[in-house]
């Protein structure tokens, strides 16, 4: 890599480490971490599953393609999202930045992109395709699935960035196929 290169990539990861430092300083004036492990919790996976099976039993008009959509999508998603977590192997924050310890265990090793943000933005994405009036709460909350990951210190901001690109590729990609 050449010099350049890894300045820039030095002052990039600088720059993720002062706002990893900058949104936990939040916790000091605000008590967030309840909130944020709940959020971060329907951003588990349980949730999907859910939305994808009550979703369309409360809505007669939504037809097979919205559940099609989804499968899609996270089958294109997850092992996108595996390939490059297992590449870049880039460490947790609190590894990183030793002044803050993790608020929870994460589920494995490596920071980069984030799972969980990637896999709210491809919901937020297919659900506000299908149900536009929804679109303001599931990206505000896809937004909090993220921002949750960086307050219980097991992503840098970049990491949540990288998931909101991924997981909304995904979706867009499975909209588009399914509607062709």
């Amino acid at each position: 890599m050449s010099k350049v290169t890894t300045s820039a990539l030095q002052r990039l990861a600088d720059i993720d480490a002062r706002l990893f430092l900058g949104i936990n300083k939040l916790h000091k004036y605000l008590r967030l971490e309840r909130f944020a492990r709940f959020i971060s919790f329907t951003g588990d996976g349980h949730c999907y599953v859910a939305l994808v099976v009550m979703l369309p039993l409360l809505h007669a008009d939504i037809d097979s393609r919205f559940q099609w959509a989804c499968a899609m999508a996270f089958a294109l998603e997850l092992p996108i999202y595996w390939v490059l977590k297992n590449s870049f192997k880039r460490r947790r924050p609190f590894i990183v930045v030793k002044a803050l310890a993790p608020l929870l265990k994460p589920s494995d090793e490596f920071s980069f992109p984030s799972g969980h943000t990637a896999a709210a933005f491809l919901m937020a994405c297919v659900v506000s395709y299908y149900f536009p009036s929804a679109t303001l709460l599931m990206y505000g909350w896809a937004s909090l699935v993220g921002l949750s990951r960086v307050m219980l210190r097991v992503h840098f901001l970049s990491d949540v960035l990288a998931g909101i690109v991924l997981g909304s590729s995904a979706a867009i990609f499975s909209l588009v196929f399914i509607a062709a």
